[in-house]
């Protein structure tokens, strides 16, 4: 497929709207309509002779070129848009590749009102959801009795017509929610909470209504209720941070770059774990990765539709950690809220809890969490009834658990039962060949965020990046670049020597004649330098940066006697 042929396809596809891109057999582009391009945000550029993950880091071309096989389904976000990508290999060993827009539809907002119903059905609640424009997109059975409709007849209505007390329209006009007011409705007193849906990057996508009959709390019992409605509010905070991703189911392993053989090995052995319901445990240095390992698996997972509830074990104070994971009743300490709270495990009840910085986890509050492993089930601070949960955790360290517990600051029965797998990120370092990959996609994402079109590297920075040890791994990298991006002068689109900071300069020119742990040291102190700056000198802001707990940065600050 060449020439007047490939052209011709190129064009076809393009009148149907679909992007199109055909690859040699050895990844580099023959053919590519316009579509493709602007699909890719190279809109007006030549993509022939390109090799295609250099400009489509996500693609899975490599798996296509080695199987021979169609791979369908795929999928890739660019901006507000996803795409449906799909790969047929020909008999020349080259491969088509099609890029498919996935468009709003009706299904996608009754995929909105089955997150909500999926945990309401069985609470006593009336349940509205609304548009950005205030139209009913969903409203559920039992509100729709209450006002003598069936639920199908208000669906397209203004929620002003049909609920003429609600206050959605403060909720949408200002972006924030109205909780605890009271109307009147077909005789019944109803208690209502109108919050807005918003997407990860703060969209307004529309509003939900809740509202409950006050004499059915009572009969029901007020403590139950208020338990229930507690773990409910915080899987719905889960449910609006998902929304984003109703427009398009994407692949659970997009955020996973990496072709190297070490990445693809891990890949694949994780894509098998996350079909089971072993805990997981997920090593690596700062900056790997691990928390989107963590999501990719959960993604993957029959967990998938879920909350993934997150809680940094290093983040928070020893004395308040239990009451976060475990949550708490009223009463149970000075200052507790009224009603009590429920802890990170109930909201994650049916889904995946990630606990990051695991080695950090205070040796008096590795019992109970050994209990939960063992038992499912715990009781909250201050409380005696016990709560059964069904959740898989997977957790998350750069320490050493074995070593951690030699020293006797990790239970080793605890680390058996979070290590049934043991996922090990490798660092950058020992996968240079990923670099190109990891580059291309941050920069791609930094020229949608400034509004830029960086092309690329220097030949000199892309050499000098694959000779740096990187000790803060992808998340160092990312820095550098965004670092980079913010002094390009007006019209520069390649990222040159003088654009990288000062201190990953300096490593650079004195940096030939040291040894591998000479280099890392060096880059190590410059990274840390670099985050105390943007930190202002705060250090529990740099060590946040960085990825590390507080204690190790104030080692490495005496190490290399930094002020």
């Amino acid at each position: 497929m060449a020439g007047n042929t490939g052209e011709f396809w190129a064009a076809t596809f393009n009148t149907l709207h679909q992007g199109m891109i055909y690859v040699d057999a050895g990844g580099r582009i023959q053919v590519a309509n316009p579509l493709a391009a602007a699909i890719l945000g190279l809109a007006g550029r030549d993509l022939k002779g390109r090799r295609l993950p250099e400009i489509f880091p996500e693609t899975r071309l490599a798996e296509v070129l080695t199987s021979g096989h169609p791979l369908l389904g795929t999928s890739f976000a660019f901006g507000s848009a996803n795409y449906r990508v799909d790969y047929f290999p020909d008999n020349r060993g080259g491969v088509v590749v099609l890029f498919t827009e996935h468009r709003p539809d009706a299904a996608q907002l009754h995929a909105l009102n089955d997150l909500y119903a999926a945990i309401l059905d069985d609470l006593p609640l009336y349940l509205a959801v609304v548009d950005r424009r205030g139209i009913i997109v969903s409203i559920n059975q039992m509100y729709a009795e209450l006002l003598g409709r069936r639920a199908e007849a208000l669906v397209g209505l203004k929620i002003d017509e049909v609920l003429p007390f609600s206050r959605m329209s403060e909720v949408l006009a200002k972006g924030r929610p109205v909780v605890a007011f009271e109307a009147s409705c077909a005789g019944k007193k109803l208690m209502l909470s109108e919050m807005p849906v918003k997407d990860a990057a703060g969209n307004l996508l529309g509003a939900v209504s809740k509202a409950v009959a006050c004499e059915e709390l009572a009969a029901a019992g007020i403590k139950d209720i208020t338990r229930r409605l507690q773990v409910l509010e915080g899987k719905i905070l889960f449910y609006q941070q998902e929304l984003a991703s109703l427009k398009g189911e994407q692949d659970a392993w997009q955020g996973i770059l990496g072709t190297s053989p070490a990445m693809t090995q891990l890949k694949r052995l994780a894509a098998r774990v996350a079909r089971g319901d072993a805990s997981v445990l997920i090593t690596g240095e700062s900056g790997t990765g691990k928390e989107l390992l963590a999501q990719a698996i959960h993604r993957a997972s029959p967990r998938c539709n879920e909350p993934l509830i997150k809680i940094n074990c290093a983040a928070i104070p020893e004395n308040l950690l239990e009451a976060e994971l475990f949550g708490y009743e009223e009463g149970a300490f000075t200052g507790a809220a009224r009603g009590g709270r429920p802890g990170k495990f109930e909201l994650a009840d049916g889904g995946t809890i990630f606990l990051d910085e695991i080695g950090d986890l205070p040796l008096s509050m590795q019992p109970k969490l050994l209990r939960v492993l063992q038992e499912r089930a715990f009781e909250r601070v201050g409380g005696r009834r016990t709560i059964k949960v069904d959740v898989r955790i997977i957790a998350a360290t750069n320490q050493d658990l074995l070593a951690l517990e030699a020293a006797g600051k990790f239970r080793r029965d605890l680390y058996y039962r979070l290590a049934v797998v043991n996922l090990t990120i490798p660092p950058l370092r020992e996968r240079p060949e990923d670099i190109e990959v990891l580059t291309a996609a941050i920069i791609r994402r930094l020229n949608s965020r400034y509004g830029t079109d960086v092309r690329g590297l220097a030949p000199a920075v892309r050499e000098f990046f694959y000779r740096y040890p990187w000790p803060g791994n992808v998340r160092e990298l990312e820095n550098v670049l965004e670092h980079a991006f913010n002094f390009l002068e007006p019209g520069e689109d390649i990222i040159r020597r003088e654009h990288l900071p000062s201190s990953m300069q300096q490593v650079r020119d004195g940096g030939a004649g040291l040894d591998l742990k000479e280099a890392v040291a060096e880059a190590e102190k410059a990274a840390i330098q670099r985050a105390l700056a943007a930190a202002g000198g705060n250090k529990q802001e740099a060590a946040r940066l960085l990825g590390i707990h507080p204690s190790g940065l104030y080692q490495k600050l005496k190490r290399y006697d930094i002020e």
